[in-house]
């Protein structure tokens, strides 16, 4: 098994060092805001992934839509949802841009 780029492997560390930040939100509302932060930053880097979650009825969505479902919930007042939401916006936004710079230079291997 190949090693990770320097590179790669310190993407990889920030991103995890950025997913435990924001698990540490201190509202819902901060929680959301960093989640459209996140995934601004991972539709700028062309990085979007797609959740399974069951406040979207289990079905796999862009992680836009799970966020206007963040959202809903904290206007329902269901803080704890939104912020469990908001967080797995964010850990995937993280993730996608991680995984994006990790494969900015792949190509086939031939043995």
């Amino acid at each position: 098994m190949k090693r990770m780029p320097t590179l790669a492997s310190w993407v990889a560390g920030a991103a995890m060092a950025l997913s435990i930040s924001a698990s540490h939100a201190g509202t819902a509302s901060e929680a959301i805001a960093q989640a459209e932060a996140d995934l601004a930053a991972a539709q700028q880097a062309s990085a979007v992934w797609r959740l399974l979650d069951p406040a979207t009825g289990g079905a796999a969505v862009p992680l836009g839509k799970l966020l206007k479902t963040a959202k809903a919930k904290l206007e329902a007042n269901e803080e704890s949802e939104a912020i469990r939401i908001a967080e797995k916006i964010s850990w995937a936004a993280q993730a996608g841009i991680a995984q994006s710079e990790a494969q900015k230079s792949a190509a086939p291997v031939y043995f």
